[in-house]
């Protein structure tokens, strides 16, 4: 019997697989708090693994690797972030080899790190915002959307939108949450 179950398993992962779909790609994000005027901006290159689930509908599990920074007259913020997004998408044919993918779902992101440096009169001084006194916390999960466009199933250009559910710093009575946009492309497998 288990051996059965075991080889029930394995055909539907080959099955699923057989239609899966690799994408590796690189982009521009923001990541703001709060809607203030200091937004962090900055690179990411992650991977996904479209599967498709019914006719149109598939899940992309994703991996991002991200990093933002902010310069002001005084302060410079780095940050560096892993995610996972898990994204729902529908793909819908435009044109002959053009598809239009809305998407939508969570994303697990964990902050790898967190630095401060703040400038003034020659001096520099650098702030660990995860260190062992912070109330800033490095995971938060975001609930986010966008559209995608797929040339020829070959290259995917896209613009996307997240709002953290989190509160991320739990230092004082005001709520702190990340919005942030970002674009890219990715070439599919």
């Amino acid at each position: 019997m288990k051996k059965i179950i075991i080889t029930l398993a394995l055909a539907a992962v080959a099955a699923l697989s057989a239609n899966a779909q690799i994408g590796v790609g690189i982009g521009y994000g923001t990541k703001n708090f709060n809607d203030s005027d200091n937004d962090l901006g900055g690179l990411f290159v992650g991977a996904s693994y479209n599967i498709p689930l019914a006719s149109g509908l598939a899940v992309a599990p994703g991996i991002d690797f991200a990093m933002y920074s902010y310069k002001g007259d005084n302060v410079t913020v780095k940050e560096n972030y892993l995610a996972v997004p898990v994204l729902f998408n529908y793909a819908i044919e435009v044109a002959d080899g053009f598809k239009l993918v809305p998407f939508a779902g969570p994303t697990l992101s964990y902050g790898l790190s967190s630095k401060t440096t703040i400038s003034a009169g020659g001096v520099s001084v650098e702030t660990n915002n995860y260190g062992d006194n912070s109330k800033y916390t490095q995971f938060d999960i975001l609930i986010g959307g966008g559209v995608a466009l797929d040339v020829m199933d070959m290259i995917r250009v896209h613009v996307g939108y997240n709002a953290g559910l989190l509160d991320r710093n739990s230092s004082d009575n005001a709520t702190t949450k990340a919005t942030g946009i970002n674009f890219g492309v990715a070439y599919l497998f």
